[in-house]
């Protein structure tokens, strides 16, 4: 293969990495605080919706970074928001969090097909993505790791990257990462301690929600320039990364590395000529990145290293 060859395979991995690696995140948050975050889909679908709602509306108004910014927020703002109803039937109403959880995702795509078909006319809708960065001055000359990363880029990747840091820093080495981890683990121990159970749990799940609205939004602009109130199961291959990392962020960052790679050539593989050379039918590719996500939980060994309290609705009124 070509260097050209290489560095599309290469920027491919990243734009699928980038968004499934932010929801990996926010559902390890959620399900670190003892709730289950099964309507991710949904969740995804809803803050795209959002985010691209304000780059249609601003479009042309304000600076394109602004224009980000913004699109950014309202994603994460109405990823909490419909998070928050998952929330309060699980923590407060103490419902089955994947009924909950599937009510959302119906809900997510019904509504923003009806909300587009309203606004525009029809389910889907174009728009204009202005948010590439051709080249970063300096770090985009930088070998082999310069055509990757700094080369036709976007912010968000780098946003991505952070958050590795961040939420590792916050679970494992902060006061508050280690309450939330407590109450996924022995709420009743927690709570003789005084920790608020609830506000807790809220807060890993409304965490989750933003994160979850926020890769929604990069995926859709980074691999689109059409919304159609679908994000090709990128919710639920979140969940699978997580479940494939052990609940730990460095296994998150790997799980969700190999499940980009086989996205990438579930996506591009008429663009990488020994693949085509094979005479595979295209469907078979495409099937890659679901097949790969059934084997490798199968063959993944079950581990303790998950929440024992996840799932699980707290009775405060109860030890």
């Amino acid at each position: 293969m070509n260097s050209e060859i290489i560095r599309f395979i290469g920027q491919s991995i990243v734009l699928f990495f980038v968004p499934l690696l932010i929801v990996g995140l926010g559902d390890l948050v959620c399900e670190r605080s003892g709730v289950l975050n099964m309507c991710l889909e949904g969740i995804m679908i809803l803050g795209a919706f959002f985010g691209l709602l304000v780059v249609r509306q601003l479009e042309g108004k304000v600076s394109s970074g602004l224009l980000l910014f913004l699109a950014c927020i309202a994603s994460m703002v109405s990823g909490m928001a419909i998070t928050f109803f998952h929330a309060f039937a699980a923590i407060n109403l103490k419902a089955d969090q994947t009924i909950s959880a599937t009510g959302v995702n119906t809900f997510a795509a019904a509504f923003c097909m009806l909300i587009s078909k309203t606004i525009f006319g029809t389910d889907n809708f174009h728009f204009n993505n202005n948010f590439r960065i051709a080249k970063v001055p300096l770090l985009g000359d930088i070998p082999i790791i310069g055509p990757l990363l700094f080369q036709g880029c976007y912010v968000t990747t780098f946003v991505g990257f952070a958050l590795i840091v961040i939420v590792w820093f916050v679970l494992y080495k902060t006061k508050f990462g280690l309450q939330l981890r407590s109450v996924g683990e022995n709420p009743q121990a927690s709570d003789s301690v005084g920790i608020s159970v609830y506000k807790m749990r809220y807060i890993g799940t409304l965490v989750s929600g933003a994160l979850a609205g926020l890769g929604g939004l990069i995926f859709i602009f980074t691999t689109s320039t059409n919304y159609y109130a679908n994000v090709a199961g990128y919710g639920y291959l979140a969940l699978s990364v997580v479940s494939f990392g052990q609940w730990n962020p460095k296994g998150i960052v790997l799980g969700t590395l190999f499940f980009s790679i086989m996205k990438t050539l579930g996506s591009a593989y008429s663009s990488i000529p020994f693949l085509v050379k094979l005479g595979i039918p295209s469907n078979y590719f495409k099937m890659l990145p679901y097949v790969a996500t059934l084997v490798v939980l199968a063959l993944t060994p079950n581990s303790n290293n998950a929440p024992a309290d996840s799932g699980n609705p707290y009775d405060k009124g109860k030890r």
